[in-house]
């Protein structure tokens, strides 16, 4: 059977900024509530992985914000599954008002990854089975390697940040949309203050754990438009990737 998710959600002030404008974090946490109920309907959530050793990996996002939904506004947020492939599962979002209106939607490419040896394995049958719903308007795959991963970092300056117990989740590694929230913060102050996100576009490299410190850097490429990187502090290893676009 196939499975279309689709969630009602009134907005508290505490997922909301300074401006009273909803999150990106707060927003993609809700779309991956949606996401986890909708794959617990096709009997691949969370549970069902864990059980088996298993768990879900987000590799690429891709956000479109069209209106930012405010403090109190009720919208709904309707997700599915697209494509399924040897090594990757790819998922859409869209997030509208209660009249209809669309204010946001997102495309993502997902893995699967084994808890014990922390490697990325193929899509197990079960979930390969699956049938993604008939839809007309699918997202076209985001691609895997996208035309910022080529910026310079080298003589870019960074700050640094302790992961902290309550930035991992059962995976026993840093919630992906945890590091979405360290780029936004490191922006200037004008950006924050005065514009809004228009697109956000994530490659996730590696997972990080608990006490590990992470390299935040981010590089205006064009007005408006900022590319970031997250990194072991360490090692120097790419944890992230990501491109804002703002308004």
């Amino acid at each position: 059977m196939a499975f279309i998710q689709t969630d009602t959600y009134t907005l508290h002030s505490y997922e909301c900024d300074a401006t009273g404008r909803l999150s990106v974090p707060a927003l993609m946490n809700l779309m991956q509530e949606s996401a986890n109920r909708n794959a617990d309907d096709y009997g691949i959530g969370s549970g069902t992985l864990q059980a088996q050793g298993l768990g879900w990996m987000l590799m690429r996002f891709g956000l479109t914000m069209h209106q930012c939904p405010t403090n109190g506004q009720i919208i709904s947020v309707v997700t599915y599954p697209t494509f399924v492939e040897k090594f990757f599962v790819y998922r859409d979002f869209r997030v509208l008002a209660d009249d209809g209106t669309l204010l946001a939607e997102a495309s993502s490419t997902w893995l699967v990854f084994d808890t014990a040896k922390r490697g990325i394995i193929p899509v197990p049958g079960f979930i390969r089975s699956l049938s993604p719903p008939e839809v007309v308007d699918v997202s076209p795959k985001l691609p895997l390697k996208p035309a910022y991963q080529t910026v310079d970092f080298s003589a870019t300056p960074a700050d640094q940040v302790t992961v902290g117990w309550f930035d991992i989740d059962a995976n026993q590694h840093v919630n992906n949309v945890v590091y979405i929230r360290w780029l936004l913060e490191q922006l200037p102050d004008t950006i924050l203050q005065t514009q809004k996100l228009a697109e956000l576009d994530v490659v996730y490299r590696t997972e990080t754990h608990w006490r590990e410190q992470i390299d935040v850097q981010n590089l205006p490429t064009e007005p408006g438009t900022f590319v970031h990187r997250l990194a072991h502090a360490e090692t120097g290893k790419e944890v992230l990737l990501a491109q804002t676009v703002w308004r």
